[in-house]
C-alpha cells in the first residue's frame, strides 16, 4: 500500500470513528432513555398492560418490516444514488406503508380473535398509524447517512424518545394504563418524521420510469424476504408465549428481551448506516473494506458483549432494583437472552459484509437455510416454559453464526477463519466478565446501587484483563485506542 492510499484509509477510518462515536454517544444516551422509561412505566404500569401491548407490537413490526421490504437498505447500499432514484425508493416506500398500516387496521378482529384478547380492538388502529409515519421516514433517514449527516440521525432519534417518554408517563400518572405505551410509540414516530425532514433539507420528485428503479427495487425485495426470516425467527417466541401462557407471562419475557435489545438494537441499527457507508467509500478508494470490518467488529463486539457479560452477571440485583421485585421471575430469562446476544453482534457483522459486497441474493439463500433451523430451535424450546424460549433463543444465535461466516467464504470471499478466531476471543473474555460479575455480585454485601457498581467493574476487569493477555485482541484494542484518539484529539482540539 502506498502512502497516499494509507493515509486515505486512515482518514476514512477516522471519519467512520467520528460518526461511529456519535451514534455511540447517542446510543447511550438513548439507553438512558429506555432504562429511565423502564424505570419508571414499570413501576407506573402492570406486566399485564405490557403484555396487551407485546401481543400487537408483533404484527405492527411485521408492518414496518414489510413497509421497509428492504428499500432503505437497496438505498443506502448504492456507491451512486441519484435524486431521482431517491424520489422512485420514496414513493414506493410511501405506498408500501399506506398498504401495511392499512392491512394491519382491518386485521383487527382477527388479532383479537387470536390473542383472545378485546383490548386488541382499541389500540391496533391506533398503532397501523405509526406504521405509516416510520415509511414516510425511511428513505428521508438514508438521505441524511449518505451525507454522514449522523448528527442530525441522532438529534432525531433522542429528542423524539425524550417526548414520547413525557406523554406515555404523564398518561400513565393520570391512570391511561396501555394507552400511554400506544402514544409513546405515536408521538416518536411523528417526531422522528418532523424532525428528519427539515434536517435534510429535501423534497421528493414526482416518480418517473426508469432510472433503473425496478434493480433497485428487486434490490430491496431480496433484502425485504430475508428480513421477514429473521422477523420471524426473532418474533416466534413473543407469538408462542402470548398464546400459549397469557399476557402477564409474556410480559416478563418482553421486558427481558428488551432489556437485551433494547441497547443492542440502539447501537447496532444506526451504526448500519455508519459501516455501510464508510466501508462503500472504501471501495470506491480500491481499499480493502474487509480489513475495516474486521477492526469494526473487534470494537462493536467488545462493546456489546462487554454490555451483556456485566448485566447479565448482575442481573439479580439490576432486574430488581431498576424495574421493582415483581419482574424476579424476568431475571434467569435475561441471563439466558444475554449469552445468545453475546454472538446476535457477530451475525449483525456478517450481515453488514453482505450488503456492502451487494450480496443480496447469498443473504436471501443464507437466509431460507439458517431461520428455518432457529426457528425449530426456538419452537422446541418453547415445550419447557420461558426458560426454555431463552434458550432455544441462544442456541439459534449459535447455530447462525458459523454458518454465515461459511457462507460468505463461499460467495463473497469472506476470510472466516480470521472473523471467526477474533470473535471467539471476544466470547472467551466475556464469559470471564459474566465470572467476575457474578461472583462479585453474590460475595458483596451492599446497597443495591453500590453493588451493582463495583459487580460491573469487577466484570470489566476480569473481561479487560483477558483481551490483554491474547496477543490477537491486544493488537486490536490498541488500534482502536490510536483510532480513538485521532478521531477525538482534533475535534477537542477545534472547539
Amino acid at each position: 500500500m502506498t502512502e497516499a492510499s494509507t493515509k486515505a484509509s486512515t482518514t476514512l477510518s477516522v471519519r467512520g470513528a467520528r460518526g461511529g462515536t456519535m451514534i455511540l454517544l447517542g446510543s447511550g444516551a438513548s439507553f438512558a432513555i429506555q432504562i429511565s422509561s423502564m424505570l419508571v412505566l414499570s413501576r407506573l404500569l402492570s406486566p399485564s398492560d405490557f403484555g396487551v401491548v407485546a401481543m400487537v407490537t408483533v404484527f405492527v413490526a411485521l408492518g414496518n418490516l414489510l413497509r421497509d421490504f428492504g428499500l432503505p437498505l437497496a438505498g443506502l447500499q448504492e456507491l451512486s444514488l441519484t435524486r431521482q432514484q431517491a424520489s422512485n425508493l420514496f414513493w414506493m416506500s410511501t405506498a408500501i406503508a399506506s398498504v401495511c398500516s392499512i392491512l394491519l387496521a382491518i386485521s383487527t378482529p382477527g388479532l383479537v380473535a387470536l390473542f383472545r384478547e378485546p383490548r386488541l380492538a382499541d389500540i391496533v388502529p391506533y398503532l397501523a398509524i405509526a406504521v405509516f409515519l416510520g415509511g414516510l421516514s425511511s428513505q428521508l433517514q438514508v438521505q441524511l447517512a449518505r451525507r454522514m449527516q449522523f448528527r442530525s440521525l441522532v438529534a432525531s432519534d433522542i429528542l423524539g424518545q425524550i417526548m414520547a417518554l413525557a406523554v406515555a408517563i404523564a398518561l400513565a400518572v393520570a391512570g391511561a394504563g396501555y394507552w400511554s405505551l400506544v402514544a409513546q410509540s405515536l408521538t416518536a414516530a411523528l417526531w422522528i418524521l418532523l424532525h428528519r425532514w427539515i434536517a435534510s433539507h429535501w423534497m421528493p420528485l414526482l416518480p418517473r420510469r426508469g432510472h433503473d428503479t425496478f434493480k433497485l427495487f428487486k434490490t430491496g425485495a431480496t433484502y425485504g424476504f430475508a428480513q421477514l426470516l429473521t422477523f420471524a425467527q426473532a418474533n416466534l417466541a413473543t407469538f408462542l408465549i402470548g398464546a400459549q401462557l397469557g399476557a402477564t407471562q409474556l410480559g416478563y419475557y418482553n421486558r427481558a428481551y428488551q432489556l437485551l435489545t433494547a441497547p443492542a438494537g440502539r447501537l447496532l441499527d444506526p451504526l448500519t448506516q455508519v459501516v455501510v457507508t464508510t466501508l462503500n467509500r472504501a471501495r470506491t478508494a480500491q481499499q480493502d473494506p474487509y480489513g475495516l470490518l474486521y477492526k469494526i467488529q473487534f470494537g462493536v463486539g467488545t462493546l456489546i458483549v462487554w454490555m451483556f457479560a456485566v448485566t447479565a452477571g448482575t442481573a439479580p440485583s439490576l432486574i430488581p432494583f431498576m424495574l421493582g421485585d415483581q419482574w424476579i421471575p424476568a431475571v434467569p430469562v435475561f441471563q439466558v437472552l444475554a449469552a445468545g446476544g453475546s454472538i446476535m453482534v457477530f451475525n449483525h457483522v456478517s450481515y453488514w459484509a453482505f450488503i456492502v459486497k451487494e450480496k443480496s441474493y447469498a443473504l436471501l439463500m443464507y437466509s431460507l437455510v439458517s431461520k428455518p433451523l432457529a426457528i425449530g430451535s426456538i419452537y422446541i424450546g418453547s415445550h419447557f416454559g420461558l426458560i426454555g424460549v431463552a434458550w432455544g433463543y441462544a442456541a439459534a444465535m449459535a447455530l447462525s453464526w458459523p454458518l454465515n461466516l461459511v457462507w460468505l467464504a463461499r460467495t463473497a470471499n469472506l476470510p472466516a477463519w480470521r472473523f471467526l478466531a477474533s470473535g471467539n476471543r471476544i466470547l472467551l473474555s466475556g464469559v470471564f466478565g459474566f465470572t467476575g460479575s457474578a461472583t462479585a455480585s453474590m460475595l458483596l454485601e451492599l446497597p443495591p446501587l453500590g453493588d451493582i457498581g463495583l459487580s460491573v467493574l469487577a466484570g470489566t476487569a476480569a473481561m479487560t484483563a483477558v483481551l490483554v493477555a491474547l496477543r490477537g485482541s491486544r493488537a486490536l484494542l490498541v488500534d482502536w485506542i490510536r483510532l480513538a484518539r485521532s478521531s477525538l484529539i482534533p475535534r477537542i482540539k477545534g472547539h
